[in-house]
């Protein structure tokens, strides 16, 4: 399955489990890694993920120590 094809599961189960799932939550994730990173790295991240059996999770990148309020990169959890 491509990137784009996981990414949009995901979308759909978010939307179909509702606020407050897990689902919902993981949808929210790489809405926010789509920002982010943008389309071709967060597709790469999901076939990756999806190979290995984990998750994307947003972060903190080691070189960016002025703004810790938000996460500024997604990575394989």
């Amino acid at each position: 399955m491509s990137g784009k094809e996981l990414f949009d599961r995901y979308q759909l189960a978010a939307l179909t489990k509702g606020l407050g799932s897990q689902e919902f939550h993981y949808g929210n994730v790489l809405y926010q890694a789509l920002k982010i990173e943008g389309e071709e790295k967060v597709f790469q991240l999901l076939e990756a993920a999806e190979q290995s059996g984990k998750r994307i999770v947003l972060s903190y990148s080691a070189t960016d120590q002025t703004n810790l309020i938000e996460p500024d990169i997604a990575i394989i959890g």
